[in-house]
Parts: structure tokens; sequence; C-alpha cells
């Protein structure tokens, strides 16, 4: 009888010992979802603030390419008009010759 009651209580340490290991296995378990659904939430943000970003530095880009291009456009016309007045001045230089010619012969 001795040896059945050693018995029966070796077992029940062991069923507890089990039941211990199994509720520290979910403690874990419960511990790592946690852990996880936090990352998956950071990661999420991080995300949705990388394309906030992201559209933010295509809008910018746009503007900038907006804003190349009018300078490129300004620094055209003023060639032209620099050229322009390039020729209007040599065109009154000879006209002024020719009339100080004119007037002198």
């Amino acid at each position: 009888m001795a040896d059945r009651i050693v018995e029966e209580v070796a077992i029940y340490r062991k069923l507890r010992e089990m039941d211990d290991a199994e509720q520290d296995f979910l403690r874990q378990k419960k511990a790592y979802q946690k852990r996880e659904d936090s990352l998956s939430e950071r990661r999420h943000v991080l995300d949705d603030l990388i394309n906030s970003e992201y559209q933010k530095m295509s809008v910018f880009l746009k503007r900038l390419d907006l804003s190349a291009n009018a300078a490129s456009d300004f620094f055209n016309e003023l060639g032209r008009l620099k050229d322009q007045s390039n020729a209007e001045f040599h065109l009154f230089l000879k006209l002024g010759k020719i009339l100080n010619d004119k007037s002198l012969g």
C-alpha cells in the first residue's frame, strides 16, 4: 500500500509539474503574442509614416520640377531678350554710323 501511495504522489507531482510547465508555456505564449501584436502595430504605424513622407517628397519634387522649369524658362527668355537687345544695339550702331557718314559726306 505504501508503494502505491508513493507512486500516486510521484504521479501527482509529475502531473503538477506538467501543469506548471503548461501554465508557464501559456504565459510565455501570451507574452510573445502581445509582443508580436505590438511589433505589428508599430510596423503599421511606420508604414503609414513612410507612405506619408513618400507622398510629401513626391509633392515636393513635383513642385521643385515646376520651379526648375519656370527658372529655365525665365533664363531662356532673359537670354532671348539679351540677344535681341544686342542685335538692336548693333543695328542702332550701324544706323548711327550710316547717319554719321551721310551727314559728313
